[in-house]
């Protein structure tokens, strides 16, 4: 060998990581060379290139395609992979796919087009030829709960109910929703359709029930209508059209042909109420509270095809105010309000109208009418609306009855105006099935400001005067009444001094008696006395006389001197003097 022609090469180093490929240059042949090893170059060997090993965790794969052969193999870890000279691996190192306990995915098989279910909980490996789509969730019955499950290979539909995890049983099969069950109490019911066949049924509780494949709740779950003295149910049959009122106690679950129209309540008409019903053919049905003898009310339930008659009155209230039982002082018919009861006493209404005199003077009238239902057959036949027709019609009598007087006869004589007005035209109100009992006037004024200045000045001068009178006859009443206790006040002090004067005699006259018998006995004693020593009686008599004349000149001088002011006449007259009064001898009767 010419020593020119030997060439120097390195050994390739390879780490327990790496692979080198050679390539024989002679025949063209391509091998691996793994590590770790020293590899040396044979003569025709040409290192082509060093690659790292496939290092694969037991959580991994890795699909190798051979490009001589066209086979593939899947390799799974742990391990480390060399791959064969011709193999490529365009994927690389995959990742198994991890399923937990409520997953699933359907798995492909590209070779064959079969398909799998895979099911957690597992760690999934590919095949060769797997394609996978995404993973699913399970689906979690409870036990009133369930899904339908369609298969799209097929159409078939099944249902499955829990309590259980729903995975589908082939990859053709998709899960549908998690619906619930229809839970029914022992008052409930449902109804199902078999979109299928078109077939109803219905269900009742107390029960969990499942649709079928094919069917769906109509309406959801119902209570069943508890009938008793106060509800009844107005059923329609959708297979022959007719409807039909249950009043049966109890419990009503409708058929799967039935149809709850209506719950109706018992409608109860009070004594004083009438109720109007309606029937198919237009022909009115009264229910009126006062037909028993004992006039305790009435109460009824509306027949199929029947419904209660509304009508619409005029008042000063709206709907919501009478809704709510206010009742506002409002003088017009302003509003329309439902009244599906009659009612038959006696009712009232406030007005306020505008009228005109003979005189041309423009009034406004404020008051009351008192009106009532008394005939409800003649009153829904002639009017829908019997209160505005009273108020109404009452105004047009007013204002005719009014125009044909002056001011002043209207305010001497408005109530014998206003009673004429109100009986003005009975046959009107009589036509309609109402009566008015009565039309009061409570207030009027002009309407003109000018007319009412002056009506106000004449109504002030006739009240001064009636105050001016009113305050007169006071005064003349309380002098009257003063005089008569005067007069009364001396009949008694006549009575007084009559009666004083009566007692005063009688006091006297006692004592007058008293003294004469003093006097009697002292003169008869002293007669007798005499009789001894003096015989002739005129001389005791004389001596008797001046005895008395001598005590009565001592009284007499006790007296004035007791009190020196006085003045008397003593003696032929004399005044201005003390009288002289000449003593008496002492004289000693020995009596």
């Amino acid at each position: 060998m010419h020593p020119s022609s030997i060439h120097k090469r390195k050994a390739i180093q390879l780490d327990d990581k790496s692979y080198a490929t050679i390539k024989d240059t002679l025949t063209g042949e391509m091998t691996l060379v793994a590590g770790p090893q020293l590899h040396f170059l044979g003569p025709y060997d040409s290192h082509e290139d060093t690659k790292a090993k496939l290092i694969l965790t037991d959580r991994q794969y890795c699909r190798l395609l051979d490009t001589k052969s066209g086979k593939q193999r899947l390799v799974r870890g742990p391990t480390t992979i060399v791959p064969e000279p011709l193999e490529t691996y365009e994927r690389g190192v995959e990742d198994a796919i991890e399923l937990d306990e409520m997953e699933y995915l359907v798995v492909t098989d590209r070779l064959t087009g079969a398909q799998r279910i895979e099911a957690g909980p597992q760690l999934l490996f590919k095949g060769v030829h797997d394609e996978t789509e995404n993973k699913k969730r399970k689906l979690a019955l409870k036990k009133n709960e369930f899904a339908k499950v369609v298969d799209e290979a097929n159409g078939v539909i099944r249902v499955v109910q829990g309590p259980q995890v729903l995975v589908p049983a082939k990859a053709t099969e998709r899960l549908g929703k998690i619906e619930a069950a229809f839970e029914l109490l022992n008052h409930q019911y449902v109804k199902l359709l078999d979109q299928a066949t078109g077939q109803l049924r219905v269900e009742r509780g107390e029960a969990i029930i499942v649709p079928g494949p094919n069917e769906h709740g109509v309406g959801g779950v119902t209570d069943a209508v508890n009938v008793d003295d106060e509800t009844a149910v107005l059923v329609m049959s959708k297979q022959s059209g007719q409807q039909r009122l249950v009043t049966e106690k109890g419990l009503f679950f409708p058929g799967k042909y039935d149809e709850i129209l209506e719950v109706r309540k018992l409608v109860r008409v009070a004594p004083h109420e009438v109720a109007i019903a309606r029937d198919n053919d237009g022909a009115f049905h009264f229910y009126a509270g006062n037909g028993a003898a004992d006039a305790k009310g009435t109460a009824f339930f509306l027949q199929p095809h029947h419904e209660l008659v509304t009508m619409m009155w005029s008042s000063g209230s709206s709907p919501e105010d009478v809704a709510k039982g206010v009742v506002r002082k409002v003088k017009q018919v302003a509003y329309k309000v439902p009244v599906e009861k009659i009612d038959m006493r006696p009712q009232y209404a406030f007005f306020e109208y505008t009228v005109r005199t003979s005189d041309n003077v423009e009034l406004v009238l404020e008051g009351q009418i008192f009106w009532q239902v008394t005939d409800v057959s003649k009153m829904i036949e002639r009017t829908g609306d019997p209160k505005g027709d009273v108020w109404y019609h009452a105004r047009s009598a007013l204002i005719q009855a009014i125009s044909l007087v002056t001011l002043e006869t209207f305010m001497s004589s408005f109530n014998s105006i206003v009673l004429k007005a109100a009986n003005m035209d009975e046959p009107f109100y009589a036509e309609r099935g109402v009566k008015l009992h009565n039309l009061e006037v409570v207030r009027f004024e002009p309407k003109d400001e000018a007319t009412a200045s002056v009506l106000q000045a004449i109504i002030q001068e006739t009240t001064n005067h009636i105050n001016r009178m009113q305050q007169q006859k006071s005064e003349n009443e309380v002098e009257k009444e003063k005089m008569s206790a005067l007069i009364e006040i001396e009949k008694q002090r006549t009575a007084l001094i009559t009666e004083k004067t009566s007692n005063e005699k009688l006091l006297q006259a006692a004592d007058g008696e008293a003294e004469g018998t003093r006097l009697a006995q002292s003169t008869l004693a002293f007669m007798k006395q005499l009789e001894t020593s003096m015989a002739d009686e005129e001389a005791r008599v004389a001596l008797l006389r001046f005895f008395a004349e001598q005590k009565t000149a001592v009284e007499h001088s006790r007296r004035y001197a007791s009190n020196p002011q006085l003045t008397t006449v003593i003696e032929g007259g004399t005044t201005g003097a003390s009288a002289q009064v000449k003593p008496v001898p002492e004289m000693r009767v020995q009596m």
